[in-house]
């Protein structure tokens, strides 16, 4: 095997280009060594391919010799040095050992830098049980880098004594033409300095920061100088990557100004709470409707900062920008300080938040029942009601509603949020509705109840038809759905759904009921356009036969209604293009909505209930306990059941506390 060093084969013209070789060697290194006394080219302007990998074998049995295809760099390009080269050799040979090793088992390692100073050689020692480097390692190094002056005594203490700081074994001759050289780059706009090495050759000398500074400064660069980093990088070597030696302060823009509010703007969050005695919900601790006094600071508008200045490398200073002002807006019954800033209640009353206006309502109160006695009520402001609301009276208000009584086959419609603490007996004709809040009552039955954002009911809801933006929750001990048809845009969360006698029950989520009734109303207006206009193509078919049959001619009459009947059918085709468009227009909406909506039942689901998520249909079929339904794509998703979640605002959970 002792002759492996010498030999060398040329590969045939049908295999390689003529500048190339195949070399059979100890090692990579070795084989590059005789490829470049072969091609006649220095080692730094060599490439391989490793063909096949050698192996050591044991005792020097079973040794096999690296095949290695060596070709010169196109365009002679150089490599940056042998470290490159050793790192690379090092990544093939020893990678299939190393990668799984722990930091604990680390190899030692070393390094040679050529500095003014001298020759300089850092051994690492190994950690764990590591390797520890080798002399024939270093001498190699030494050996390609062409470096013939060292002082091999204290190479040999470093490696026998390693100790991972610099020591000095050789002085440095000076070959300029091997020595490092960089580059100075400033990006345009001017926040970040690259500077690009280019390694030495064999024993040229390597850049030190003292380089490096001044060529900052001849290029302008005086600002946000990293010393520490170009220390470092110039230590380790590393030129693969360019260095950034220098880097601008971006400028930190003000923060805008903002309004502090000390009033409850988010009705999103709500907390049921039953008495542990009576356990019965008391919407009265539920704190919908905030009151304020005369005088009661309602806002506060915290001022904008100013920004701080950024720099860039060569020290021009880059402005920032100051926060942006804004006003409180306000309505009626509130006064604003003459700077501005500050915002109270100029009368008593409640506190009402819409399109980004605080305002203080005052409210109308209703000592007893609405009733012959008081007629119907409409309020621009909010409506407190201390009794009922009886059959076939209205309430209207453009604030909230509250009614501590029921409510019976009656309409309420308000801007703000209802609340109807005794339950909704509506006896099938009972219209709630919330235009931009939410609706809370203690039961509904019979009723039809319409919120942008949440129903909320603490008992239960038997056989009524619920709309709502957001969500229906019914989470008292008793709480049920059962009946009716439950309608929200993301989700519907009920101790019970359904019931033992599989009462059919409709729960639709995902979609914004709104939306889902233009698309129900759609399809009727389609169907009735479609039935009339078949006709008409019926009766215009008729007449037209009659026409022909007749030699081309008809009664003046007949005529008259041929003419009649063919404008109304196109008018007829074109509302059902106008239709099947808008019908296009919204099914691509509802294509184009996320993956929401989910159905949860804390205690039971029953057969009977038919679930919808978008446009999918499921029929419960068996129970189910403690189950949360959603879908993924066309697939149906069975889950552990969870608890209603964190409102909008995100400043607090709902919680549902029951009897269990």
């Amino acid at each position: 095997m002792g002759n492996l060093k010498n030999m060398l084969q040329s590969i045939s013209e049908n295999e390689v280009s003529e500048d190339e070789v195949e070399v059979y060697a100890d090692s990579v290194r070795q084989a590059l060594e005789i490829a470049s006394r072969e091609l006649g080219v220095e080692i730094s302007v060599l490439d391989y391919d490793i063909i096949e990998k050698g192996t050591k074998g044991m005792f020097g049995i079973g040794r096999q010799p690296y095949r290695v295809l060596v070709r010169p760099l196109k365009g002679e390009q150089e490599h940056d040095d042998l470290d490159k080269i050793e790192k690379k050799l090092a990544a093939i040979s020893e990678s299939d050992l190393v990668l799984d090793r722990r930091e604990k088992d680390i190899d030692g390692n070393f390094r040679v830098r050529v500095l003014k100073t001298g020759i300089w050689l850092t051994v690492d020692p190994p950690k764990g049980k590591g390797n520890p480097v080798l002399p024939q390692d270093v001498n190699n190094r030494l050996f390609a880098l062409q470096i013939n002056n060292a002082d091999l005594k204290k190479v040999e203490k470093e490696i026998r004594k390693p100790t991972g700081k610099p020591a000095k074994v050789g002085e440095w001759i000076p070959k300029p033409e091997w020595d490092s050289t960089f580059s100075v780059e400033v990006t345009e706009d001017e926040m970040k300095c690259f500077v690009h090495f280019v390694p030495p050759k064999y024993s040229g000398r390597h850049m030190e920061i003292d380089d490096v500074l001044p060529s900052l400064k001849s290029n302008g660069v005086v600002a946000g100088i990293k010393e520490d980093v170009i220390v470092k990088y110039l230590e380790h070597m590393e030129y693969s990557t360019p260095l950034l030696a220098a880097e601008g302060t971006p400028p930190r823009h003000g923060r805008d100004s903002y309004v502090d509010y000390k009033v409850r703007i988010d009705k999103s969050i709500v907390s049921f709470e039953e008495d542990k005695e009576t356990k019965k919900v008391d919407f009265k601790d539920l704190d919908l409707l905030e009151n304020v006094v005369v005088g009661q600071v309602l806002a506060v508008k915290v001022p904008a900062q100013d920004g701080i200045p950024g720099r860039t490398v060569t020290n021009r200073v880059i402005a920032a920008k100051t926060g942006k002002d804004i006003q409180i807006r306000h309505g009626k019954g509130t006064i604003l300080s003459e700077d501005g800033n500050e915002l109270t209640a100029e009368i008593n009353g409640q506190v009402v938040f819409q399109s980004g206006r605080l305002s203080v309502e005052p409210v109308y109160t209703v000592r007893g029942d609405v009733s012959l006695e008081t007629g119907n009520i409409v309020f621009l402001g909010s409506v407190v009601i201390g009794g009922s609301v009886q059959d076939n009276f209205t309430v209207k208000a453009a604030g909230n509603i509250e009614v501590r009584g029921s409510v019976q086959k009656a309409f309420l419609e308000a801007e703000g949020d209802i609340l109807v603490m005794q339950g909704i007996v509506g006896r099938d004709e009972a219209r709630i509705e919330s235009t931009s809040g939410s609706i809370f009552t203690k039961f509904v039955q019979g009723a039809t109840l319409i919120a942008e954002n949440d129903v909320v009911v603490s008992e239960g809801i038997l056989h009524s038809n619920i709309d709502a933006g957001a969500r229906v929750l019914c989470g008292g001990r008793k709480a049920r759905i059962v009946g009716g048809q439950i309608r929200a845009g993301e989700e519907v969360n009920a101790r019970f759904i359904g019931a033992d006698a599989a009462t059919k029950t409709e729960i639709r989520v995902g979609i914004n009921p709104k939306v889902h009734q233009q698309l129900v109303e759609l399809d009727k207006v389609k169907h009735e356009v479609e039935t009339e206009l078949d006709a008409m193509k019926k009766n215009v078919h008729t007449l037209t036969i009659h026409k022909n049959n007749s030699g081309g001619k008809l009664p003046e009459d007949k005529e008259e209604l041929l003419t009649k009947s063919k404008a109304q059918m196109q008018k007829l085709t074109n509302r059902q293009n106008e239709i099947n468009l808008e019908l296009e227009e919204l099914r691509t909406y509802l294509g184009m909505l996320g993956q929401k909506g989910k159905i949860c039942a804390e205690k039971t689901l029953f057969p009977g209930v038919d679930i919808f998520i978008k446009d999918k249909k499921y029929e419960v079929k068996d129970p189910y306990n403690h189950i949360k339904i959603t879908l993924e794509g066309d697939n149906w998703r069975f889950g552990e059941y969870s608890a209603p979640d964190i409102g909008e605002s995100g400043k607090g959970m709902m919680r549902m506390k029951r009897r269990r």
